[in-house]
């Protein structure tokens, strides 16, 4: 555990560096770059006990803003294809979206059983517990973005073709 004066130093030491970064990434997002800033923090200091002592704090705390950065894209960005967004998960239906009964597949019933096996364990697992999915499924964390990245893909290319 981190102590308080040590907590404060690196806060001191660090946080203006990192919300400067998030604010010039958020083009200059003022309240999003001081959100995505505490959420690194925040994700920092409930991870530190499992950084090595050799471990480069100001490079983690920049991965971790890039990986921030990334999850408040997809949240905020309207283009962006979203699973959370397809009609299984939210239990609603979609007129752009055919339904079974149409004789259409739904964005889910159009992937096959291993891409909806890797969809439901990502999404069903926190940011920070990627790596244990990655792991039940046979992968490595990298595999793993990268087989949620295809699978975005072939979705985008579904829903742009109806």
């Amino acid at each position: 555990m981190i102590d308080k004066d040590n907590c404060n130093r690196l806060i001191k030491q660090y946080y203006k560096e990192i919300y400067n970064y998030c604010y010039s990434r958020l083009n200059f997002d003022k309240s999003g770059a001081e959100d995505c800033t505490q959420e690194v923090f925040v994700t920092f200091f409930s991870k530190h006990e499992k950084l090595e002592e050799t471990s480069n704090i100001r490079l983690w705390l920049y991965r971790a803003a890039d990986n921030v950065l990334h999850a408040y894209f997809r949240k905020y960005d309207s283009s962006a294809v979203s699973i959370e967004d397809s009609p299984e998960a939210q239990n609603i239906p979609d007129a752009s979206v055919p339904s079974p009964d149409q004789g259409g597949n739904t964005l889910l019933e159009m992937l096959d059983d291993d891409e909806r096996k890797i969809v439901e364990v990502y999404y069903d697992t926190d940011y920070g517990d990627r790596r244990s999915a990655a792991e039940r499924l046979g992968l490595t964390l990298p595999a793993l973005y990268q087989r949620i990245h295809k699978i975005k893909n072939k979705i985008r290319n579904v829903k742009s073709k109806q």
